[in-house]
């Protein structure tokens, strides 16, 4: 498969920029919404980053291998498991959607590409499922 290298890569990238990225999602969330620090404090915006760092832990692998589908998974359990704790899916869309615009701060643009794929798979899984 031509582009297996560069999942790899883009993977690898994701990987190290972990921390990077989930500052930055996590930031641009609570930038959006400033009730989150009042509803949640600071504990809550921990909870949120270390969030962020699951999904990236997630979305590598699937990137690594070509393989949406893994993260399509792990993305509609992850809506689930929140909807069952009362957080409303656009939330779980609202952070994939942040972590896609942030990739083109620290990723080369054909990593991004690629990761962007992976992303987009897991947000059409979430967006397009009924309520």
């Amino acid at each position: 498969m031509a582009g297996h290298g560069l999942g790899e890569k883009a993977s690898e990238t994701l990987l190290a920029r972990k921390e990077a990225l989930a500052l930055a999602v996590t930031g641009a969330l609570y930038a959006e919404r400033p009730e989150l620090l009042d509803r949640f404090g600071e504990s809550g915006r921990q909870k949120c980053l270390q969030d962020m760092r699951y999904n990236i832990e997630h979305l590598a692998p699937a990137v690594a291998l070509g393989e949406p589908a893994m993260f399509t998974r792990y993305v509609v359990w992850l809506r689930d498991l929140l909807e069952a704790r009362g957080v409303p899916s656009g939330e779980v869309v609202r952070s994939l959607e942040l972590l896609s615009r942030a990739l083109d701060d620290d990723l080369h643009p054909d990593e991004a590409s690629t990761v962007r794929k992976v992303i987009d798979a897991g947000l059409a899984a979430v967006a397009g499922a009924p309520e």
